[in-house]
């Protein structure tokens, strides 16, 4: 899951679409960190044309909303968004849409309508949600790329499913690296572990 800021000149934020995409983003996520500064008019007016933008240029995308307001996801569903952060449950089962949400409102958003399938927990301790059976989603920080990954690595290894981050394309490098090692898929390239020393004798 790559972030795209709402609040962004549609032109660029347009250009970042393009550019998660092609660094292999399978859900983009439109989101506006300015909260309560502007009215829900001006958030409906930025933020749901340009998922109908989105939605027109990359049909089998996933496109997320984070907003607090439900008239705003409402209307975003309408231009085409698929999953919901921030806001009512009840917009996303009547859109059978998907949410994410916090581990303990999971079963509230279930008993709103939204189907079991389409909930998303955000990160609290993977290990014990891997056993809960809900798909996680763990929010990494551009702040510190290098243990951003490391985080993707780990959490990926314990059953983390989505991830929601800048750094797609060296993201996407960790989590097949992690998921060849689990076996999950095959190796890119499979070589044999012995190292040659001198002469082509084995190493030690």
């Amino acid at each position: 899951m790559a972030v795209v800021p709402g609040a962004q000149d549609p032109a660029a934020a347009m250009e970042r679409v393009h550019g998660v995409v092609a660094e292999g983003a399978d859900i983009v996520e439109v989101a506006d960190w300015r909260g309560g500064e502007v009215d829900e008019r001006e958030e409906i007016r930025r933020t749901v044309p340009f998922i109908a933008t989105v939605r027109d240029a990359y049909p089998e995308l996933v496109i997320g909303v984070s907003t607090g307001r439900d008239e705003v996801a409402r209307e975003a569903c309408a231009a085409g968004a698929d999953v919901l952060s921030g806001s009512g449950w009840g917009v996303a089962a009547s859109f059978g849409a998907g949410v994410v949400c916090p581990l303990g409102l999971a079963a509230s958003a279930v008993a709103a309508g939204v189907e079991p399938e389409r909930v998303i927990v955000g990160f609290s301790g993977v290990r014990e949600l891997e056993a809960i059976g809900w798909p996680v989603l763990v929010s990494l920080s551009d702040q510190d790329p290098a243990g951003s990954l490391a985080l993707a690595a780990v959490t990926a290894w314990w059953g983390a499913r989505v991830f929601r981050v800048d750094q797609v394309r060296e993201t996407r490098r960790v989590l097949r690296m992690v998921s060849a090692i689990r076996g999950d898929i095959p190796p890119a390239a499979a070589v044999r572990g012995l190292a040659l020393g001198p002469a082509g004798r084995p190493g030690k």
